[in-house]
Order: structure tokens, then C-alpha cells, then sequence
């Protein structure tokens, strides 16, 4: 079967979650990839939080290969008999690269400067079980700490990657502007 992916990538804060939300509302098939770690923490009983999330990341790829969380979540990718589907939130090249083993990959980079990344991931709300309040950091100290492990886990490279084609939304404005923008790429995706 012929698949596109939208994967979406970008740092803590840019809008990844809202970006994916966006493109799973016009019907197209989600997946997260930060899915498996988040229920592997609570699998074992710990409390969802960043330092117990980043341990866990750290410990499963440590155990199973980098590209383990893509290639959990690409056990589901492989059931859907859609044509066009979202991945959100692959941190390295390592599931970059299994996921394109599955179809032709679209990168989608959401990017925002740092203190409008901070200031959204204090503001946002629990989403569900896998996504609770305290997996947001508690001050910009904490916060910096996730940018940096992000960045030494590879989302520079994935974000910066000229391999696969690629779209940047600049989310700096209004949720509205940010779906105008993501309906336009979504329309380029479906043209071809």
C-alpha cells in the first residue's frame, strides 16, 4: 500500500500536540510515538514526569534500539489501512529512518522561540492519562533541562535534516493562523 506520513517534530512547547490534533480533527489517522514511553513509565508505577519519562526513554532505547518508540508505535501504524497518516513526536533519525520503512515520510517542523515555548508548556492542560499536567516542567530550569536532553537525544538533527521533504510552520501567532497553515501543507500533501 502506498502510505504518507506526516511526521511532526519540533522542541517542548512548539506546538507539536496542537499541530497533530489539528491534522487527526480533518480526519487523518494519529500516532504517538511519546506514547510508549509515557505508558511504559506508568506499566512500571512510576509518576509521569519529565525526569521519570526521560529515564524511561534513555532506558528503552538503551535495551531495544533507538528507533524502539517508532517501531512500537509503527506495530499500529501497520494495522491502518489509511493512505495519509500523523506521527507526532520521533526525537532522532533513528525513527525517522524506520518510519520512512513504512511509507513515503513528510517532515512537519513546528518551531517557536524559547520563551514562547515556555510560556505554552506552563499553560497547558492534561490531555488524557498518557499526557497529565506533571509532565510539564514546574520552572524554566526544568524546562531548559528537557530542551537540552532533547537535543542530545537528536531532535537538531531530525528537525535540521534535508533527507525527506520538509515543511516549517513558524507557530508564533494565533491557533487560527497556525491551522491556516497547516490546512495549506495538508492541501500540498493531498495534491501531490
Amino acid at each position: 500500500m502506498e502510505r504518507t506520513i506526516i511526521v511532526v517534530v519540533g522542541l517542548i512547547g512548539a506546538g507539536k500536540s496542537e499541530t497533530s490534533g489539528y491534522i487527526e480533527s480533518l480526519g487523518i489517522p494519529m500516532f504517538r510515538t511519546g506514547d510508549v514511553i509515557r505508558k511504559a513509565v506508568l506499566d512500571r508505577g512510576m509518576e509521569l514526569t519529565p525526569k521519570n519519562s526521560e529515564m524511561m526513554a534513555r532506558k528503552l532505547r538503551e535495551e531495544h534500539g533507538m528507533d524502539y518508540p517508532a517501531r512500537k508505535t509503527g506495530e499500529r501504524i501497520e494495522k491502518s489501512k489509511a493512505g495519509l497518516i500523523c506521527v507526532e513526536g520521533p526525537r532522532d533519525m533513528a525513527e525517522i529512518s524506520y518510519l520512512s520503512t513504512l511509507g513515503e515520510v513528510r517532515l512537519l517542523v513546528v518551531t517557536a522561540p524559547i520563551d514562547v515555548r515556555y510560556e505554552r508548556s506552563r499553560s497547558r492542560k492534561a490531555a488524557n492519562e498518557l499526557e497529565p499536567k506533571s509532565r510539564d516542567p514546574k520552572d524554566f530550569e526544568e524546562f531548559k533541562w528537557r530542551d537540552e536532553k532533547e537535543r542530545e537525544r537528536g531532535q537538531d538533527d531530525v528537525i535540521s535534516t534535508d533527507k525527506y521533504t520538509k515543511y516549517v510552520i513558524e507557530n508564533t501567532g494565533t491557533k487560527e493562523e497556525l491551522y491556516e497553515k497547516i490546512r495549506g501543507i495538508i492541501a500540498e500533501i493531498k495534491g501531490g
